[in-house]
């Protein structure tokens, strides 16, 4: 019999708001892992429809998942960073109520770190696009971050060059280098903004293997479904106002990164101060280069 009263190898933290159109997959894909030395963290953020009575279901049946309901909408931001402070883990990775996790995630991202040292701050696997209904979706597969470079600087410049729409944040993480990081921020991008501290801490490292994780991709999803600056500011809080330049306030919160992520040395942080400058720059270019290029393209088909 489990000893539910030791810590788990690996925690699960499952953040859900108004899921229940998917939400039992996502769970189920849990139970399914060929590794079972788990626990799963479910923190229901005041859900209204009928999320909790699935969450209830499930827990009751399984001792080794823990179902906490949130007495008002905290927002995602805190609602992600909530199920964290409440893993006992080694190992934790978030999981969204949309997304399901193949069944050999645990497994897959334990022998990554087994592979790649105490040097691995992240490993994630391969992962796939569905819809709705479960089927593989045709759009491009999105940024891989990675970086095993060996000072943190141009880990920082490795992955801040690799952003885009990022699914790496979804992988697993070493419990007590994420506690070092500032995790899930309350403003656009602040997954960025982790991957970031991540990658100031150590590797990030993508394993190649078959698909062991699909993102779901649907017209309620938290991409889509908020139109809106102000609408993604409260998504992330409901007490909070969209920032009026957003890309002036995740330069402030980079350099926040360099000051705040505890265990670097002082030419450590000068020189990412550094890589920072030069890649924010390079950002500035190429994306001024969009703008004369959009603007050539509108000036000739007047």
């Amino acid at each position: 019999m489990t000893d539910i009263s030791a810590a788990p190898a690996c925690s699960i933290g499952l953040p859900v708001y108004n899921g229940e159109n998917y939400l039992e997959q996502a769970i189920q894909s849990v139970l399914a892992q060929e590794f079972q030395d788990f626990e799963l963290i479910i923190s229901d953020n005041a859900s209204t429809d009928g999320t909790e009575a699935i969450c209830r279901r499930f827990a009751e049946q399984d001792p080794r998942i823990l179902y906490v309901r949130q007495p008002r909408n905290i927002g995602a931001a805190k609602n992600y960073n909530y199920t964290f402070h409440l893993a006992r883990g080694a190992y934790f990775n978030w999981l969204a109520h949309d997304d399901i996790l193949g069944p050999a995630f645990l497994s897959a991202c334990l022998q990554g770190f087994e592979a790649y040292g105490d040097g691995a701050v992240l490993v994630y696997p391969a992962f796939k696009y569905i819809d709705e209904a479960g089927r593989e979706a045709g759009k491009r597969a999105a940024s891989c971050v990675e970086t095993s470079a060996r000072t943190p600087a141009r880990r920082l410049y490795e992955t801040l060059d690799q952003l885009a729409v990022v699914t790496s944040v979804f992988g697993m993480f070493r419990r007590d280098m994420l506690a070092r990081t500032r995790l899930i921020g309350s403003y656009i991008a602040s997954d960025y903004v982790l991957l970031a501290e991540c990658a100031l801490l150590g590797h990030i490292v993508r394993l190649e293997c078959p698909p062991q994780f699909q993102r779901r991709l649907h017209k309620d999803g938290s991409q889509r479904a908020n139109k809106t600056p102000d609408a993604v500011a409260k998504w992330f809080d409901p007490d909070a106002v969209a920032d009026p330049r957003p890309a002036r306030r995740l330069s402030r919160e980079y350099l926040n990164s360099l000051c705040l992520t505890p265990g670097l040395s002082a030419p450590d942080r000068l020189s990412a101060l550094f890589a920072l400058a030069v890649q924010r720059v390079k950002l500035k270019v190429q994306v001024r280069k969009k703008q004369r290029v959009r603007q050539r393209v509108k000036k000739h088909a007047v």
